[in-house]
Protein backbone atom coordinates (compact mmCIF):
# COMPACT_ATOMS: atom_id res chain seq x y z
CA UNK A 1 0.00 0.00 0.00
CA UNK A 2 1.51 3.07 -0.80
CA UNK A 3 -0.39 7.16 -0.95
CA UNK A 4 -0.03 8.82 -4.05
CA UNK A 5 -0.31 12.50 -3.69
CA UNK A 6 -1.48 13.00 -7.17
CA UNK A 7 -5.50 13.67 -8.19
CA UNK A 8 -3.92 12.47 -11.52
CA UNK A 9 -6.51 9.78 -13.46
CA UNK A 10 -3.57 8.81 -15.76
CA UNK A 11 -1.27 8.20 -12.84
CA UNK A 12 -3.92 6.21 -11.03
CA UNK A 13 -4.15 4.08 -13.88
CA UNK A 14 -0.86 3.46 -14.93
CA UNK A 15 -0.47 1.97 -10.55
CA UNK A 16 -3.33 0.07 -11.22
CA UNK A 17 -2.55 -1.62 -14.25
CA UNK A 18 0.52 -3.30 -12.59
CA UNK A 19 -1.33 -3.69 -9.34
CA UNK A 20 0.11 -1.30 -6.88
CA UNK A 21 -2.81 -0.52 -4.45
CA UNK A 22 -2.98 3.15 -3.61
CA UNK A 23 -5.07 5.53 -2.29
CA UNK A 24 -5.08 9.44 -3.07
CA UNK A 25 -4.18 12.29 -1.08
CA UNK A 26 -5.31 15.40 -1.99
CA UNK A 27 -2.61 18.19 -1.63
CA UNK A 28 -2.54 21.76 -2.85
CA UNK A 29 1.29 23.24 -3.96
CA UNK A 30 2.22 26.46 -5.59
CA UNK A 31 3.47 24.87 -9.13
CA UNK A 32 5.57 28.34 -9.62
CA UNK A 33 8.81 27.22 -11.65
CA UNK A 34 11.78 29.60 -10.93
CA UNK A 35 13.51 31.34 -14.08
CA UNK A 36 16.60 30.91 -12.89
CA UNK A 37 16.71 26.95 -12.28
CA UNK A 38 17.25 24.67 -15.32
CA UNK A 39 14.07 22.29 -16.42
CA UNK A 40 15.59 19.22 -14.50
CA UNK A 41 15.72 21.53 -11.24
CA UNK A 42 12.07 23.18 -11.58
CA UNK A 43 10.52 19.67 -12.33
CA UNK A 44 12.79 17.96 -9.04
CA UNK A 45 11.69 20.41 -7.13
CA UNK A 46 7.91 20.13 -7.70
CA UNK A 47 8.00 16.60 -7.14
CA UNK A 48 9.92 16.89 -3.93
CA UNK A 49 7.32 19.90 -2.63
CA UNK A 50 4.52 17.60 -3.36
CA UNK A 51 5.63 14.43 -1.50
CA UNK A 52 6.86 16.95 1.15
CA UNK A 53 2.65 17.82 1.19
CA UNK A 54 1.79 14.55 0.97
CA UNK A 55 3.80 13.52 3.96
CA UNK A 56 2.90 16.52 6.12
CA UNK A 57 -0.65 15.53 5.22
CA UNK A 58 -0.33 12.27 6.22
CA UNK A 59 1.41 13.03 9.51
CA UNK A 60 -1.04 15.23 10.03
CA UNK A 61 -3.65 12.93 9.88
CA UNK A 62 -2.74 9.88 11.51
CA UNK A 63 -3.67 7.51 8.87
CA UNK A 64 -0.40 5.37 9.03
CA UNK A 65 3.12 5.46 7.72
CA UNK A 66 2.67 4.32 4.34
CA UNK A 67 5.02 5.28 1.36
CA UNK A 68 3.75 9.03 -0.10
CA UNK A 69 4.39 8.48 -3.96
CA UNK A 70 4.47 12.14 -5.62
CA UNK A 71 5.10 13.05 -9.35
CA UNK A 72 5.16 16.50 -11.42
CA UNK A 73 5.64 16.25 -15.56
CA UNK A 74 6.96 19.30 -17.80
CA UNK A 75 6.99 19.26 -21.56
CA UNK A 76 10.59 20.95 -22.55
CA UNK A 77 11.41 22.42 -26.00
CA UNK A 78 14.61 24.24 -26.35
CA UNK A 79 14.58 26.32 -23.06
CA UNK A 80 11.10 26.70 -23.18
CA UNK A 81 8.87 25.08 -19.83
CA UNK A 82 5.28 24.03 -21.43
CA UNK A 83 2.76 23.93 -18.28
CA UNK A 84 -0.63 23.07 -18.61
CA UNK A 85 -2.96 25.37 -21.02
CA UNK A 86 -6.01 27.58 -19.37
CA UNK A 87 -7.55 29.00 -22.52
CA UNK A 88 -7.90 27.62 -26.07
CA UNK A 89 -5.98 30.10 -27.22
CA UNK A 90 -3.00 28.65 -24.77
CA UNK A 91 -3.25 25.20 -25.94
CA UNK A 92 -3.26 26.49 -29.71
CA UNK A 93 -0.36 28.52 -28.94
CA UNK A 94 2.07 25.28 -27.32
CA UNK A 95 0.74 22.66 -30.16
CA UNK A 96 1.31 25.11 -32.85
CA UNK A 97 5.51 25.11 -31.27
CA UNK A 98 5.38 21.37 -30.91
CA UNK A 99 4.05 21.41 -34.28
CA UNK A 100 7.02 19.35 -36.63
CA UNK A 101 9.70 19.72 -33.74
CA UNK A 102 11.15 17.04 -31.16
CA UNK A 103 10.35 18.09 -27.57
CA UNK A 104 11.36 16.41 -24.09
CA UNK A 105 8.91 14.94 -21.73
CA UNK A 106 10.31 15.37 -17.96
CA UNK A 107 8.97 13.31 -15.13
CA UNK A 108 11.02 13.47 -11.42
CA UNK A 109 9.01 11.05 -9.20
CA UNK A 110 9.67 11.33 -5.36
CA UNK A 111 9.10 8.75 -2.75
CA UNK A 112 8.64 9.74 1.00
CA UNK A 113 9.53 6.96 3.39
CA UNK A 114 7.79 7.65 7.23
CA UNK A 115 9.74 6.57 9.91
CA UNK A 116 8.13 7.75 13.46
CA UNK A 117 7.57 11.35 12.67
CA UNK A 118 10.10 11.84 10.17
CA UNK A 119 10.85 11.40 6.33
CA UNK A 120 13.29 10.69 3.99
CA UNK A 121 13.02 11.46 0.18
CA UNK A 122 14.07 9.65 -2.82
CA UNK A 123 13.88 11.52 -6.42
CA UNK A 124 14.64 9.88 -9.92
CA UNK A 125 14.35 12.24 -13.17
CA UNK A 126 12.79 10.35 -16.54
CA UNK A 127 12.92 12.06 -19.81
CA UNK A 128 11.74 10.63 -22.91
CA UNK A 129 11.35 12.59 -26.47
CA UNK A 130 8.76 13.21 -28.44
CA UNK A 131 8.56 14.33 -32.20
CA UNK A 132 5.46 15.90 -33.40
CA UNK A 133 4.09 15.73 -36.89
CA UNK A 134 3.19 18.83 -38.53
CA UNK A 135 -0.08 20.28 -37.58
CA UNK A 136 -2.27 23.20 -38.72
CA UNK A 137 -4.70 25.82 -36.81
CA UNK A 138 -7.74 23.95 -37.64
CA UNK A 139 -6.00 20.18 -36.26
CA UNK A 140 -5.33 22.00 -32.99
CA UNK A 141 -9.00 24.11 -32.90
CA UNK A 142 -10.84 20.46 -33.78
CA UNK A 143 -8.39 18.44 -30.92
CA UNK A 144 -9.13 21.61 -28.37
CA UNK A 145 -13.10 21.16 -29.10
CA UNK A 146 -12.31 17.52 -26.70
CA UNK A 147 -11.01 19.55 -23.88
CA UNK A 148 -8.07 17.47 -23.53
CA UNK A 149 -5.43 19.62 -23.93
CA UNK A 150 -6.56 21.13 -20.72
CA UNK A 151 -5.16 19.63 -17.70
CA UNK A 152 -1.69 18.03 -19.15
CA UNK A 153 1.51 19.42 -19.80
CA UNK A 154 1.95 20.99 -23.22
CA UNK A 155 -1.30 20.79 -24.42
CA UNK A 156 -1.81 16.90 -25.56
CA UNK A 157 -2.41 13.76 -23.99
CA UNK A 158 -0.53 10.78 -25.72
CA UNK A 159 -2.94 8.33 -24.27
CA UNK A 160 -6.22 9.79 -25.92
CA UNK A 161 -6.92 11.82 -29.08
CA UNK A 162 -3.17 13.51 -29.09
CA UNK A 163 -1.81 10.04 -29.57
CA UNK A 164 -2.56 11.27 -33.42
CA UNK A 165 0.13 14.05 -33.40
CA UNK A 166 2.77 11.50 -32.47
CA UNK A 167 5.23 10.62 -35.29
CA UNK A 168 7.79 9.00 -32.68
CA UNK A 169 8.97 8.66 -29.35
CA UNK A 170 12.30 7.79 -27.51
CA UNK A 171 12.11 6.53 -24.01
CA UNK A 172 9.41 5.72 -22.03
CA UNK A 173 5.74 5.78 -23.00
CA UNK A 174 4.61 6.05 -19.53
CA UNK A 175 6.65 8.97 -18.52
CA UNK A 176 4.80 10.41 -21.33
CA UNK A 177 1.72 9.98 -20.17
CA UNK A 178 3.05 10.87 -16.36
CA UNK A 179 4.55 8.09 -14.45
CA UNK A 180 7.59 6.01 -15.82
CA UNK A 181 6.58 2.52 -14.32
CA UNK A 182 9.50 0.96 -14.86
CA UNK A 183 11.65 3.39 -13.31
CA UNK A 184 9.19 3.87 -10.43
CA UNK A 185 9.28 -0.20 -9.93
CA UNK A 186 12.83 0.04 -9.85
CA UNK A 187 12.82 2.49 -7.12
CA UNK A 188 10.50 0.66 -5.22
CA UNK A 189 12.73 -2.44 -5.30
CA UNK A 190 15.59 -0.30 -4.28
CA UNK A 191 13.72 1.15 -1.08
CA UNK A 192 12.32 -2.46 -0.37
CA UNK A 193 8.58 -1.34 -1.04
CA UNK A 194 6.27 -4.00 -1.50
CA UNK A 195 4.23 -2.71 -4.38
CA UNK A 196 2.41 -5.50 -5.96
CA UNK A 197 -0.98 -6.47 -4.73
CA UNK A 198 -1.42 -10.04 -5.65
CA UNK A 199 -5.11 -11.01 -5.37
Amino acid sequence: MIYLASKSPRRTELLQQIGVEHKIIDIEVDENISSSNSPQENVRALSVLKCQEGVRKVLTDDVGSFPVLAADTIVVLGDKVFGKPELESDAISMLLKLSGKTHIVMTAVTVGIISKDQAKFHTINVASNVEFAKLTEIDCKEYCKTNEPFDKAGGYGIQGYGSAFIKKIDGSYSNIVGLPIHEVVELFKELGISYWNKK
